[in-house]
């Protein structure tokens, strides 16, 4: 019997996120749940800036070098290049 256990403890963002994913029909319903929180159409939810388990108002204090070092690793990323079209060939990446 589980009655006598201590339950678990979940952060106040995946707290949020498991409400959001119960608002949209639950675990059961075999959908995409992050397409479907993103989809969300309840604006007026309490939950609605929360909904992808960050805060919205909660901003890093970075120094001047780590904004620099995350730009930097930002130009350099693939996926930044990819979208960009500057992809580099598959060939290049072997050798």
């Amino acid at each position: 019997m589980n009655r006598n256990q201590p339950k678990k403890t979940k952060s106040p963002g995946r707290a949020i996120r498991e409400h959001c994913i119960e608002c949209m029909g639950g675990r059961g319903s075999g959908h995409n749940y992050s397409k479907l929180i993103s989809e969300c159409s309840s604006h007026d939810c309490a939950l609605y800036e929360f909904r992808f388990g960050k805060n919205p108002y909660h901003s890093l204090a970075l120094t001047g070098e780590q904004r620099k070092r995350l730009a930097d690793r930002a130009r350099n990323s693939v996926l930044i290049q990819r979208a960009a079209g500057k992809s580099r060939s598959k060939t290049n990446d072997l050798g």
